[in-house]
Order: C-alpha cells, then sequence, then structure tokens
C-alpha cells in the first residue's frame, strides 16, 4: 500500500474553499461522494474525532437523518469516491440490457446440497457490494430478475434474500443515476425504465 500524503488547506472565511488531498485523490468540503452505499455531501472536517485522526461527516443525500463518518486517511477508492459523471452514467445505463446473470452453474459445483449453494450465492452477492462497482452489481439485477421469474412460474413469491439484494442495487443506482444525471430522484425509476427499452429496441 502507498503511503498516504496528507496537506489541508483551509480557506480563511469560505469553507468551500478548503480542500484535502489524499495522496492522488482530492475532495473538497461540500463534494458529492459515494461512501458505503450511499451518496453523501462531505458536510464538515471532524478534527481529532476518533484515535487523534480527523474524520469526514458525511451527510446522505436520500437519507435526511443519517450521518456518515470515515477517517481523512482512510477517503479514497474503494471506500469513498466521486459520483460517476455523467457520460459514465449513460454508459452504465447502456450496458444494463446486456448484462449477465451470475453464473450459478459454476457456484454450484461440489456443492453437495442446495443450502451450499444459496450460501455461495450470497457471498457473491455480497463480494460484488463490497466492491463498490455498480457495474459489477448489474448481474445482480439480472439474477435475480430471473428467479423472479421462475417462481412466479411456480405461483411463488421473491424470496427475502432477493428482495433485500435487488432494492439494495436498485437504491444504490438510482440514488447516483439521479446525482450524476441531475435528474429528480423520484423520476430516475421511469427515466431508467425508458431508456432501457429504447436500447432494447434499437437492437432488434
Amino acid at each position: 500500500m502507498h503511503s498516504l500524503k496528507l496537506r489541508v488547506f483551509v480557506g480563511a472565511t469560505d469553507s468551500h474553499s478548503s480542500f484535502i488531498q489524499i495522496g492522488v485523490f482530492m475532495f473538497s468540503i461540500g463534494d458529492i461522494v459515494v461512501y458505503r452505499h450511499h451518496v453523501c455531501k462531505i458536510a464538515k472536517v471532524r478534527e481529532n474525532y476518533f484515535d487523534n485522526e480527523d474524520y469526514f461527516e458525511l451527510h446522505t443525500l436520500f437519507e435526511n437523518t443519517l450521518k456518515l463518518y470515515i477517517a481523512i486517511s482512510k477517503a479514497e477508492p474503494p471506500a469513498c469516491r466521486s459520483v460517476m459523471t455523467k457520460e459514465q452514467a449513460l454508459a452504465l445505463i447502456d450496458k444494463i440490457p446486456f448484462a449477465e446473470p451470475i453464473d450459478e452453474k459454476a457456484l454450484a459445483r461440489n456443492a453437495g446440497t442446495s443450502a451450499l449453494v444459496e450460501r455461495r450465492i450470497k457471498e457473491e452477492y455480497d463480494r460484488r457490494l463490497k466492491s463498490a462497482d455498480l457495474e459489477d452489481m448489474l448481474p445482480i439485477l439480472k439474477s435475480v430478475h430471473e428467479h423472479c421469474i421462475k417462481r412466479e412460474e411456480m405461483g411463488r413469491k421473491i424470496t427475502m434474500t432477493d428482495k433485500k439484494y435487488f432494492d439494495t442495487v436498485e437504491r444504490m443506482l438510482c440514488d447516483e443515476l439521479a446525482v450524476a444525471l441531475d435528474i429528480d430522484r423520484d423520476e430516475i425509476k421511469d427515466y431508467l425504465a425508458n431508456r432501457v427499452q429504447e436500447i432494447k429496441n434499437n437492437t432488434l
């Protein structure tokens, strides 16, 4: 791991002119970042907040009462990263129709029991969620969608596990896309569905 070089520049009167550089990464108070699956605004610096370390205080954009804290020395990817650009957001959406589901057959090899297969699938979901890369999470959405279709054909509802992971990925995706594309959070699902359908129509 490379050593972190921390430099803090504090403006005399304007907090928005303050910035903190960690290695090659730079964040300013007021920046929008992604941390722990939440889109947040860097609200302030808490000096000597814990173990003699300075921390960022982060306010989530879509959960009004939630505040998160991260040591400034650790505020770099993948733990904390900038929100994707508009170009990156559109490119990600364009990949959604072509995303492949998780290879569950590979996970089932030598499993022995269905319980072990389910545990491996859950572990794969968790691994992808920890990556903080939305593209790496698209297979979760595709897999859960396929599970839902199969269960509906059998007259069954979605499992609680599938629903939990689907809701988590969908929230993360919609939160960040809403910010990156400057679209109201309540409208992003319709925008996403329409653009994905348009892509599908154009590939027919």
